[in-house]
Order: C-alpha cells, then structure tokens, then sequence
C-alpha cells in the first residue's frame, strides 16, 4: 500500500519535497525501458526523435472524480500530485496488520492477519475468536470495521426490510429527554402509569371538548386533575419514543432473541437491543435513548447505512494519507481558531483534516445519498475476499509541516487526580469531583513551534480490586509521571497476567457445563483479540537515559501502555490500572499514523512461553500463551511525556499499601487476620473494637504494624508534593534516571504488586 500510494516507504524516510519534484518530472522525462517493447525504447532512444506520447504508467489506476471513472492515473506519481491511492478490496487492513510494507520486501507472516480480515467480512472464526464476535456481532466500535462486501450486504438487507417506508419516527423527532434502563419493574411501572394517566387525560379531553391535551384550560381543572396532567406531559413523550424505538428495533431484526419486551418501557430486552443498534452504528453509548442513538434512531435506515459506507471509506483514507487532524485541536477553549506560523511567517490555521477527506470521499465516489451510494456499492462488481482494489481521489492540501520523517511528541495530562481513599468508614464513595479529565495530544515540532495536531480522550490509573495473600483488596494503580519514550509499536498484543491476577477475572463461565467444565480460560482477556487487555495495539511506554552522545538508551518497563480497548465507556469516565486508554479504532489510527511518520523495523510476531496456574472453586486451569504481539520497532523511540495533572484533595502522593474493602455483611473493613479498622481518607489504617454503646472503641496498633503490605503506614509524603514513583522531567542535558519505585500495572485484570514483565519477549 505504501508503494501504491507514493508514501515514503515507512523503513526508509524521504524528503517529502523530493518526492514532489521527482513526481512532477515523471511527466516530462523519459519513462524507464519496458521490457516487452524494446523497439519503442529504441525510436525514443534516437537522437532527434520527439515522442510527445506519455511514459507508460507504473501502477496505473483508476481516478474517481463526481462519481464516476473515466481515466487513469500512476499510482507510482499519485501522491506528488496531489492524489490519495485507495485501497477498496476486501483484503485491506490497516498497516498494523501488514506483512510487509511493499512487494520488494519479504513477508513477514502476521498471525492475527486472517482473523482481523474474517473478522471484518462479518465472519466467525473457530474457537474463541468467533464465539466473542458472535456476541457482539458488530465490530466497528471495537476497531475493525467492516469490509465494502458486508457494507453492500447490510445495504441490501436494510432495503428489503422496508421498515423506512412502515415505521413512525414522529415520536423520536419530538422527543428531547433521555431515557435510561432501571430495570423491568420501573420499565412496567412506566408503562402503567402511562396508561392510566391517558385515560385520565382523555377523560379531560371530553369533558372540554379539546382534542389534544396541549389545548387543556387548566383553570378549569380540579386539584387531582393538574397533578396528573403535568406527569402525563411528562411521561407521555418517553414512552412513546421508546415504543417507536422498539417497532423500529423490531423491524430491523435486533429483538431477535433478546426475548419478551414491555411495549414502551425501556426494559432489559429493549436495552440489550439498543446496545446493539449503536455498535452498528459506531454509537459510543449506553444502550439508553438520548444525544447520538436518539439522533441515529431518527434517520432512515438506509442513510445510516450511507453514513458507515462514508465512515469507513473515510478512515481508510486517513490512513492512507497518513494523517491525524481531526478538528480536535482547531479551536482554542474560547472557540477561537489555533494557528501554526508557517516558512512564510504568516499564521494557518490547524487544519481538520478528517472532515476535509470525508467531503473528498462523497464528492469523487458520488455518496450524496442513499441511492448513489448503493449504486456505486453494486458498481463495485465482483469483490473476491483475498484481493486488493486500488483507485484514486483527489486528496486534501496538507500543511508544510508533513515533510520527511516528522518531529513528533506525545503528551499525556493526567487532568485532576486524586491520591484519597474514596470510600467513607460506612463504605459509601466519597464525592470525588473531575472538571479536567485525562487527554492525550500528539504534537509536531516544526519551526521552532510545538503544534498540537490531535487530542484524543484517555485514562490514568486509580483505585483498583488486586488480590493480595489470597485477599480481594483495593490497591492504588498511579500512571507514572515524567519524560518517557515509545520504543517499540506492536499490534494484536499479548497480556500476560501477573502471577498474583485474581483467577475469577481470567476465566469465563459455560452456562452449558458442569463441574471444571463451568469455567474456561479467556483468552480474549490476554489476546490477540480486539477484545483483549491491550485492544488492537499497544505502544510501550520506557524510561531512558542518553548517553554521553545524546544516544536514547533504553531503561526500565514500568508495565504501562497507551493502547487501544474494548470496554469503550471506560474512556473519558473511568480509571485504568495505570495504562493510557483509547478507543480502538483511534489507537489503530494514532500508532498508524507513528508508523508513517517514524522509520521502524518490522520485527514481527514474537515467540514466548508463559505459564499461569489459576485455582478457582477446587479446580485448576492452566493459561498458556506462546505467541506474543506482532511487533515494530522504532529506529529513533518517539518522546512521550505525562503530565503530573492537578492534584485534589489533602492527600499529595499515591498510597502505596492495599486498603480492605468494606464487608457489607460484618459492616466494616477487616484485614486478613479478622482485626477491624477503619480507614480515613488519606489512608491511615487504625484497629477498632465496638463500644459500650455500640459504637467503635479506636485501638492502638500494635508493635510491629498492621498485617498490610507496601509501605508503613505513617510514612510521610514525599518531597515537594510530587507523587510517589514520580520522575521530574530532566534539566537540559541531564540524563533521564532508569530506576524507580514499583509502579502500577497495565490494563485489567488487576496485577499484583510485584509483576512479571508483561511485554512480548525479545
């Protein structure tokens, strides 16, 4: 794909200004002999002659230009010339999941390859990575989106539904609230109060001979008549919007075995239905009726389907362009727009680039509609599973800082942090307010300028479950702070869980089996899967130090990632175990991006052997894992910084030791050896005993410390405010430090204090 679109062959950068000038030759000097026409070669090769024929193409592909295609052009020159190469078969993957980068190279054989393209076809692969696909049945929101042959068939299928021409939006358009699942009884309360307050109100209607209840003269109502007017007006609107939301759920086959609903509340079933409406939609919700699946279940069924036909050929194009703007850092705070200072010492704006190649993508393939976007679907002909389509488009201007290999930089703002225990002495959370979440920024140096070209909503670490000596308890996971470098990109990467990882959180229950056989190991959790702890891909974060020639040298593993997830939700109103989470779908764009801009070496899926006995309920299980990730490594590791972020609460660093989670039925917090203590928030532990009036007696504790690992509890804090385990960024020229305190570990499960290494071995 790299040689297709004329990008700089990610192992060796060029200049990109080079590379223009050497395309915009290529129309006016002679084209290399072609083998097959050595006579030709010969009457060009004669002194005097004048061959005002074009050089026979390279690639030559076919240019799409309003929905149509009349000429070609050479893939080979396409880019200098300001167009993209697409790659529309049904064999694309984004780069991550190549074999190699151009069809000089050999192979090197990526074994989640064919599962990611069987994946995206809408098929179920054996074993466990088609029993999770066939649960969630629609993968786009989880990183793999699907191919222009399952698009075509959605297309058709929708069409021959009919339920666009049948069903009612009316009641969606006029609804503005938000409906959220609180279970069946409150779904069949909903239900009934609703049906009660209606023959209520139509009983008002009569009696005032109005015809709809907006026309009711109040004044004229009774004391018990108001009351039930005003819940009416209230109520009505939600359920009928959640009945037009089923008849629609209905039509469109996503009741089918969710079981028996009620009829306009929002219950279990409808729910269930609702989540997988937004996973076909690559809608980030809940399952409920509000913002962006209430805004989805107003539009026809086949204009959804033109919008993921433009959503997918979009992020193709960004890959293939090589390029990360997408609005998010265009506009300042106060709305206005970010500039960058050119060559020319005038200001740019930073540019959105993804919507600019969305527009470009619907004017050159004609997908104003449903009906062009079909037609042009069903145009496509024939599109065998293991082929490669390639055309061209009429690209975006991108700024003149994409030149060569880029000066990029990742920053991490931790937002507001807080190091508090956040749990109370009845064990109800402590009201810990965030107005600054995490976000992670990918910057360019260009110019003497640090210029912010995307920013993506991520996570930090917090209070997280870990079993310690056999005891579930909570345990701080903090994201380490300072200079960090990327050394190393690997795609469907491998967790290998801690040896101390509770077992429960690696095993996933059989309904169907019995005795060992009601648990089995889930390897979607270590992956490779779209699933896994890791999600699609995974950069490792590693401290460093320079040597006396400024040469990076690589340092510790502290264990901590940024990388892609499946639990989508978690990003932007959770905390992680100390990893840096993003969607899959922008982890996969983010770390493409790195690649095309950064020279690596293509090292591969990488061998290991790990071993993980699990007891659980009287049996043994054994993980085994013997495959790692599939790796690439930087020749010059890209520079990440996290940000300290801004520290709330009394408590300035992490607490390092576990801390027991309240018992709801001893009512209290007990450690391992049954003493009760209580915890206050800045995670000072103190037996207790109960008291003459029943209360608690608070105890001295005894010599020798209470039976809690990690540090003593009344060690004091560090230095300065800085959390523990942190690394102050390096004065100018110092070397960066290589040894640090124990830090937290990556992604679920929970880790144990001292983990084993967790990347793919060398």
């Amino acid at each position: 794909m790299a040689a297709l679109s004329g990008c700089p062959d990610p192992g060796e950068p060029q200049d990109v200004a080079a590379a223009e000038e050497q395309g915009a030759a290529s129309g006016k000097e002679q084209a290399e002999p072609s083998p097959a026409a050595p006579a030709e070669h010969e009457m060009r090769a004669a002194p005097g002659a004048h061959d005002t024929r074009p050089p026979p193409m390279k690639q030559p592909v076919p240019l799409w230009e309003k929905g149509r295609t009349e000429r070609m052009i050479d893939a080979a020159t396409a880019w200098a010339e300001g167009y993209v190469v697409l790659d529309l078969g049904e064999a694309w993957t984004p780069y991550l999941f190549t074999e190699r980068a151009s069809e000089d190279e050999e192979p090197v054989p990526h074994p989640y390859r064919e599962t990611y393209l069987a994946l995206a076809r809408g098929e179920y692969p054996p074993g466990h990575q088609g029993e999770r696909a066939r649960q969630d049945k629609y993968l786009e929101l989880y990183g793999i989106p699907p191919t222009l042959g399952l698009l075509r068939k959605r297309f058709h299928a929708v069409r021959e539904q009919g339920c666009d021409k049948e069903l009612d939006l009316a009641p969606l358009q006029a609804f503005e609230g938000f409906a959220s699942y609180k279970g069946n009884p409150a779904a069949r309360k909903d239900v009934a109060d609703y049906r009660y307050l209606k023959r209520q109100v139509e009983r008002m209607m009569r009696a005032q001979g109005v015809s709809s209840p907006e026309e009711l003269d109040r004044s004229r109502l009774d004391d018990r008549d108001k009351p039930r007017l005003r819940r009416y007006l209230k109520l009505a609107p939600k359920v009928e919007a959640v009945r037009a939301a089923q008849r629609r759920l209905v039509c469109e086959g996503y009741m089918k075995g969710k079981g028996r609903f009620v009829e306009g509340g929002l219950d279990w079933a409808t729910h269930q239905a609702l989540a997988e409406f937004e996973r076909r939609h690559r809608i980030y919700g809940w399952g409920f009726l509000g913002r962006e699946t209430l805004e989805a279940l107003r539009q026809p069924g086949m204009e959804l389907e033109r919008r993921a036909v433009v959503r997918v050929l979009t992020e193709r194009a960004m890959l293939a362009a090589g390029v990360i703007e997408d609005g998010s850092t265009s506009t300042r705070p106060d709305g206005s727009p970010r500039t960058w200072k050119g060559a020319d010492g005038q200001e740019h704006p930073i540019p959105n680039l993804e919507e600019a190649l969305r527009r470009r993508v619907v004017e050159a393939f004609g997908l104003q509609t449903p009906e062009s976007t079909l037609a042009w679907l069903e145009g496509l002909g024939e599109l065998p599973p293991e082929a490669h389509r390639y055309v061209a488009f009429r690209g975006v201007e991108l700024p003149e800082y994409y030149d060569g290999e880029m000066d990029l930089q990742v920053v991490v703002d931790r937002g507001d942090v807080w190091y508090e225990f956040p749990f109370d002495e009845q064990g109800n959370a402590r009201p810990q307010p965030v107005q600054r979440r995490p976000r992670l920024t990918v910057f360019v140096r260009y110019l003497e300028q640090r210029i912010p070209l995307a920013r993506f909503g991520t996570t930090i670490g917090g209070w997280r479950s870990e079993l310690v000596d056999g005891v579930v308890m909570w345990k701080y996971k903090n994201s380490p702070v300072g200079p960090r470098v990327w050394a190393r990109v690997v795609a469907a990467p491998v967790w290998m869980p801690p040896e101390g990882t509770p077992a429960r959180d690696l095993l996933k229950r059989d309904p169907r089996g019995e005795g060992k056989d009601r648990y089995y190991i889930n390897y979607h959790e270590t992956g490779p899967s779209y699933a896994s702890a890791y999600g699609l891909v995974a950069a490792y974060h590693r401290k460093y130090r320079r040597d006396a020639e400024g040469n990076i040298l690589l340092g510790g593993d502290e264990g901590i990632r940024t990388h892609g997830t499946v639990d989508y939700m978690s990003i932007m109103r959770r905390h992680s175990h100390g990893c840096h989470r993003l969607h899959n779908h922008i982890a996969v764009r983010l770390m493409s991006f790195v690649l095309a801009h950064r020279a690596h070496r293509r090292l591969g899926a990488q061998a290991i052997s790990y071993r993980l006995p699990l007891q659980y309920q009287g049996y043994e299980y054994l993980l085994k894992l013997d495959q790692g990730g599939y790796v690439f490594e930087l020749d010059h590791p890209l520079p990440v910084v996290v940000l300290e972020g801004r520290i709330r609460g009394r408590r300035r660093t992490p607490i390092e030791h576990p801390l027991p989670k309240f018992d709801k039925e001893r009512g209290g917090y007990f450690l391992r050896d049954g003493t009760q203590v209580v915890v206050d928030r800045l995670g000072n532990v103190t037996p207790v005993a109960p008291g003459p009036d029943g209360g608690l007696v608070r105890l001295p504790v005894p010599d020798g410390g209470l039976p809690l690992t990690g540090r003593p509890q009344d060690e004091a804090s560090g230095p300065s405010g800085a959390p523990a385990g942190a690394v102050a960024p390096p004065a100018a020229g110092a070397p960066t430090p290589t040894t640090a305190p124990s830090a937290p570990q990556p992604a679920r499960p929970s880790p144990p204090a001292q983990p084993r290494p967790s990347q793919p071995a060398p």
